[in-house]
């Protein structure tokens, strides 16, 4: 089966960004819990505003302030990851696989106040 190109579009609308992962914590060798570490890598993605359809249909969830990246499936991403662009903070709060049939997948990220 073969699959669509779609990375030549997302190249073209893509910006660079943040994206920080917390590694997993664990035990140390005395049993006392270690918080994992914040892993910052610069990445590039299309970060595209969510359509009104897909904000009207989430009943509330989703605002204009949420995005849509768009990105190479060579590039996974752990839910609750962030991603810092311009100064915003978002939340990456769920994907759309769209790998079985194209050359990247999707994420949907929530905006995040910067009092969190």
């Amino acid at each position: 089966m073969s699959k669509f190109s779609f990375m030549k579009l997302i190249e073209k609308y893509s910006v660079t960004f943040d994206l920080v992962v917390q590694s997993a914590g664990d035990y140390d060798n005395l049993g006392r819990w270690q918080d994992g570490e914040a892993i910052t890598t610069t990445q590039k993605g299309a970060l595209v505003v969510l359509p009104s359809q897909l904000i009207y249909q989430s009943g509330g969830r989703l605002t204009t302030l949420d995005r849509q990246l768009y990105i190479s499936k060579a590039v996974e991403i752990p839910l609750k990851s962030k991603v810092i662009y311009k100064g915003a903070t978002y939340h990456v709060e769920s994907m759309n696989p769209f790998e079985d049939y194209a050359d990247f997948n999707s994420y949907i990220l929530k905006a995040v106040s910067n009092f969190d």
